[in-house]
């Protein structure tokens, strides 16, 4: 019979891999480094000829490994938590990928390569692996942690960036010269794109999975869940973005759907397989021959890449408000490149504008950091405390007035928060408004133009009327939002000048996208009439179809309990040196069954319990009287210390496999025929005391013909009787017949 190689090299795969890391478990190292090294093992560059033939394939199943990974991390991740440490994050971010653009060139001129090796370099080393980092940080168990919530921001928004700085790279290949013009267009198709998958996302995906949780069995919920993030996936390829920024983006937007986290548990054993071939893949990628020809320059970016990254991002995290502790942590966190890496420097050989040996140093460099993230990311707390020990004590203060000041700015005044929101509405209204258009011209335009035989200039009216119909609640928004806003009492008019101006720059925008229908001094004119007599006949019908759709929306925000989920209603209580954790009290833990007050969590560990979520109910506030029950989900606010302190005697108690073992093992279902001379005999089941004096439990009783399933406790004994008892074995040597 044929097997496909693909089959056999699987097979190869996940035996090595299994052997691997059950090595470096017994030897508590990382699984994920375990999958790298047998990456290498399996891989064509170490053992004489290749154990894996089939490599494009596997490079397939990893690819889907990558795919399973961001999805998982949006499910938990959702855009909501994104947006909280949005500005920090992206003003990392942005500072680190510029400093390592920089450092990375320069390093590279020393070298003595050329320019656009050099710069290629530098794009390497900017952008950190996702895959990867978040692996380590889940291994570690340290994905709740407050730095790590800042660290998954920064990976994200560096996706982001490498997005354009592939576009950059791109065009300065083809043209010898950047393209400033080329990156901001890039960079607006890039906002609309990703803007108008979280709308249309966030209106109707929840509502359509939550109908299907309800409705459907988990093997349904895994079909359509899984189905959803390879359309998403497969889209952004289409637009020329990572296949992981749609899983990602697809998982933040199921997270806000109440049955979140059972599809997290039903695509986990999924998640996993196609990882583990993902890192073994990595380690494939090794060749030993290239790195050895290359090792002195390998070494040395190794070394200036780990300095100046965990530099650049501290210095950047500091800057945007963060504590230095933070700060140094999600330095230590980030100090590692990968999959997009690769990318870049593939761009870079299919361009045919950098040297061979970029590459297998790109995954040299890879390798090594990828097998130092999880000491790094160990070590970064206490370097990070020692670090603060040593700052003389006017740096230290100067810096934690810093970031206080930095966390009351970005708070800001009620106004200038309400002016925010605001103004964030306004762009993702106009967002709506340009995908409309840009549809309609895309779509509907060519079918106009060619299958009717009016003109040109009507056929473009119809088609610019039709969209500015379908936009048009969201227009009247773009148009109304800021009617009743006002910075201060002070402000001239009746609404204030704040109107006049979003309504001015709402016209720019609605001109600038009717050029695609007309010409300059059209489209003003139609604008400002056209406009103009539809919101002044059809305002309230206008004003009706928007707040039908906002509310639409934002249901899909709702703070609703959600299935194993304890809800954030209480999020934004958090200040800005503790944060919220749920924390799963286990049954054997010592906490369950106790009043609050007796828990002492508070008194003991410096915890709050702000909510408790117990099935479909959600207890915000909970008294000091009220009961902690197991499996209960508690919403505690605390530092990292004080959350890490208690947390694992709460979800995984000390003991606890040696106790089941013991429990499981000693148990056994044994048969008592009663003699006359038993002492049993003539007694009812309660006054025998079987359960008091042995802990055993009688589930049987035959009496003659007769059988008796689970019998009567007042059922008296008789000789001749034949009971089942169920109990521990050594108990159960002590019942005589």
């Amino acid at each position: 019979m044929h097997l496909a190689p693909l089959i056999r090299d699987l097979a190869i795969i996940l035996g090595v891999a299994a052997l691997v890391t059950l090595v470096f478990q017994r030897i508590r190292q990382p699984v994920v480094l375990g999958y790298i090294v047998a990456g290498i093992i399996v891989g064509p560059h170490v053992l004489p000829g290749a154990l894996v033939a089939d490599i494009p394939n596997i490079r397939i199943w990893a690819e889907l490994g990558v795919i399973f990974l961001m999805f998982s991390l949006g499910l938990d991740f959702s855009f909501r938590k994104l947006a909280k440490v949005g500005l920090s994050a992206s003003f990392t971010a942005a500072f680190e990928v510029s400093a390592m653009l920089a450092t990375g060139t320069l390093l590279g001129k020393l070298l003595g390569w050329r320019t656009f090796d050099a710069i290629f370099l530098g794009a390497i080393l900017a952008i950190s692996s996702t895959t990867i980092i978040i692996k380590a940080l889940d291994e570690l168990g340290l994905r709740t942690r407050r730095f790590a919530e800042m660290i998954f921001g920064v990976l994200v928004v560096e996706d982001l960036v490498a997005v354009l700085v592939l576009v950059a790279l791109s065009t300065a290949a083809v043209t010898s010269a950047f393209s400033g013009i080329a990156i901001l267009t890039s960079a607006a198709k890039l906002v609309l794109v990703v803007g108008a998958w979280f709308l249309v996302g966030y209106f109707a995906v929840p509502r359509f999975i939550r109908y299907v949780g309800k409705t459907g069995s988990d093997e349904m919920l895994t079909i359509v869940a899984l189905g959803l993030c390879l359309f998403l996936a497969v889209l952004s390829s289409l637009f020329s973005y990572s296949v992981a920024l749609g899983a990602f983006i697809m998982g933040s937007i199921l997270a806000e759907s109440t049955e979140s986290q059972r599809i997290s548990d039903l695509i986990a054993p999924l998640r996993d397989l196609f990882a583990a071939i993902f890192f073994v893949s990595i380690g494939m990628l090794m060749d030993p021959v290239a790195i050895l020809a290359n090792l002195g320059s390998i070494l040395l970016i190794t070394t200036v890449y780990l300095v100046a990254k965990i530099s650049a991002v501290t210095a950047g995290a500091i800057l945007s408000g963060q504590t230095v502790r933070t700060a140094v942590q999600v330095g230590f966190g980030v100090a590692q490149i990968g999959e997009f890496s690769f990318i870049i420097a593939t761009l870079g050989q299919s361009l045919r504008v950098t040297s061979e040996f970029l590459f297998p140093v790109a995954v040299a460099v890879s390798l090594i950091t990828t097998f130092m993230t999880p000491y790094l990311i160990r070590v970064s707390h206490t370097f990070a405390v020692g670090l603060e020990g040593r700052l003389p004590l006017p740096l230290k203060d100067l810096l934690s007035r810093y970031a206080a000041w930095s966390q009351e700015r970005r708070a800001g005044t009620l106004k200038r928060n309400a002016f925010y929101r605001l103004f964030f509405r306004w762009v993702l209204n106009g967002i709506m408004v340009t995908v409309i258009f840009i549809v309609v011209d895309e779509a509907l335009m060519p079918w106009l133009r060619h299958g009717t035989q009016v003109g040109q200039q009507v056929t473009s009216a119809v088609g610019w009327g039709l969209a500015v119909l379908v936009s048009s609640p969201f227009l009247w928004a773009m148009l109304s939002l800021f009617r009743d806003f006002r910075f201060s009492e002070k402000e001239a008019g009746p609404r204030g000048g704040v109107l006049f101006a979003i309504r001015v720059l709402t016209g720019f925008w609605v001109g600038a996208i009717s050029l695609k229908f007309f010409e300059a001094r059209y489209a003003v004119l139609f604008v400002g009439v056209f406009i103009t007599a539809l919101f002044l006949l059809f305002y309230r019908q206008l004003e009706a179809s928007y707040r039908w759709f906002e509310e639409r929306f934002l249901s899909a925000f709702e703070t609703a309990p959600k299935t194993g989920r304890t809800t954030d209603v209480l999020k934004h209580l958090a200040p800005w040196d503790a944060h919220l954790v749920r924390i799963k009290v286990h049954p054997n833990a010592t906490i369950a069954g106790q009043r609050i007050r007796e828990a002492a969590l508070r008194k003991a560990h410096g915890l709050n319990i702000v909510a408790i979520q117990r099935g479909q109910r959600t207890l915000v506030a909970p008294k000091p009287d009220e009961f902690i029950f197991p499996k209960d989900e508690l919403l505690v606010l605390g530092t990292d210390e004080q959350i890490e302190s208690v947390r694992f005697r709460i979800e995984k108690p000390p003991g606890l496999d040696a106790r089941y073992r013991h429990h499981i093992s000693g148990y056994e279902l044994k048969s008592v025929l009663l003699s006359e001379q038993s002492a049993l005999c003539g007694r009812s089941i309660r006054e025998t005391g079987i359960g008091e004096r042995l802990g055993a439990t009688i589930v049987g009783l035959e009496r003659g013909e007769r059988r008796m399933i689970n019998p009567d406790s007042s059922l008296v004994l008789q000789p001749g009787d034949i009971l089942w008892v169920v109990g521990e074995t050594a108990h159960l040597e002590q019942l005589k017949p």
